[in-house]
């Protein structure tokens, strides 16, 4: 830093402004250089003046220096937060981010607060232990049952066991709950919906406490003191609230009256099902289909009856000689050999009286006849 100027004129300067007030004081006291007591009071009014002097110096210089303070560490903190939004802060694949530490949070400057995805634990980087090669530790874990836990302690085993959440929903999923209020819990506890990959919360909802032995004792010791009363002392009780005024007695007359209008109005709920229920093409198709004679609806009066008995036999034996050895491409008809053997029989028989029916050759007589005639009609 370089010297400033006429440093060196400054002291006499501030001397002389010194003096200068010190004089302006003692203006016009008598024996100033003869009397001891007026030196002395001129001696005070001089070291006042200095002291007032030199404080308001050094009151200025602290009030510099923690403005200079104050804009440094404004300067650090701008630096600090430009440096964090450059580096993003990654996890290698797998790994829970709740068990890494946030380096916004570590340098101060983290505004993400509760939905930071990392931990804002300072002191999860200190508890990781390795893991030892030569015990085994599911012996032990069988050993630690939810019976020995407490509160603390189970949501440090939820936590270790399901990681962070993976659903968006707020409902925690009643398995979940049944296992923890029946002590089934534990580090081999399986979800029967669909194991790690339920989309409901492995988490205990917000003010859940849970009971210990103790506790579960005195509520069981209350349930067995309260008085129990039977099914048939039940019905009775519920049977004296009901009202015993304006009551119409059961006799067989009242009963057999209900019976039939009871009867009538279901036929009238059926009708009135079947009239506004209406009838699919499918259920039209089948209906006919199924049933062995069925009456075709024409537009005449006539109505034609059809028997689709023979029909499907016909179809039924035809399906059967069909054989497809491949894709549906090359389809084979196999028929058997008794009907090959009448087919080929009745086909020889045709042929046969198609060769009797063929009249004899005509003899030229008759020719001669047959053209003789054909002269005369023409002539």
């Amino acid at each position: 830093m370089p010297p400033k100027k006429n440093q060196k004129n400054q002291k006499p300067k501030a001397k002389a402004d010194v003096k200068k007030k010190v004089e302006d004081k003692t203006f016009g006291m008598k024996n100033k250089n003869k009397s001891t007591k007026v030196q002395k009071l001129v001696r005070e009014i001089e070291s006042t003046t200095m002291s007032s002097a030199q404080a308001k110096k050094e009151l200025a210089m602290a009030k510099r220096r923690a403005e200079e303070k104050k804009a440094a560490e404004q300067a650090k903190k701008e630096a600090a937060l430009l440096l964090a939004q450059r580096a993003e802060q990654k996890v290698p694949f797998g790994v829970d981010p709740k068990s890494v530490l946030c380096i916004n949070f570590r340098d101060g400057h983290c505004t993400r607060g509760a939905k930071c995805k990392f931990s804002h634990d300072l002191n999860i980087g200190k508890r990781a232990t390795k893991k030892d090669l030569y015990t085994d530790d599911r012996k032990q874990k069988e050993a630690d049952t939810m019976d020995n836990w407490d509160e603390s302690k189970l949501r440090d085993v939820i936590k270790s066991k399901h990681g962070n959440a993976r659903t968006t929903t707020d409902k925690v999923c009643k398995f979940f709950i049944e296992a923890v209020e029946d002590g089934k819990y534990g580090w081999f506890w399986v979800c029967p919906n669909n194991g790690d990959q339920c989309m409901y919360k492995h988490s205990l909802p917000e003010g859940f406490v849970l009971k210990t032995k103790e506790q579960k004792r005195l509520e069981k010791m209350d349930a067995d003191a309260r008085p129990k009363i039977s099914l048939e002392e039940f019905i009775e009780t519920e049977r004296d609230k009901l009202p015993k005024t304006n009551l119409t007695p059961i006799t067989m007359e009242s009963f057999a009256k209900w019976k039939q209008q009871n009867e009538i109005k279901r036929l009238n709920d059926e009708k009135k099902n079947k009239e506004k229920a209406k009838r699919t093409g499918r259920q039209i198709f089948e209906e006919k289909y199924l049933n062995k004679v069925y009456v075709e609806e024409g537009g005449d009066d006539t109505e034609i009856a059809f028997d689709m008995s023979q029909f499907r036999k016909a179809l039924e034996e035809g399906d059967e000689n069909i054989k497809d050895y491949g894709d549906g491409k090359n389809v084979t008809f196999d028929i058997p050999q008794e009907k090959k053997h009448n087919d080929e029989t009745k086909s020889e028989t045709s042929v046969m009286a198609e060769t009797t029916a063929e009249p004899a050759e005509a003899t030229p007589t008759q020719t001669e006849e047959k053209t003789a005639e054909s002269v005369e009609a023409s002539a």
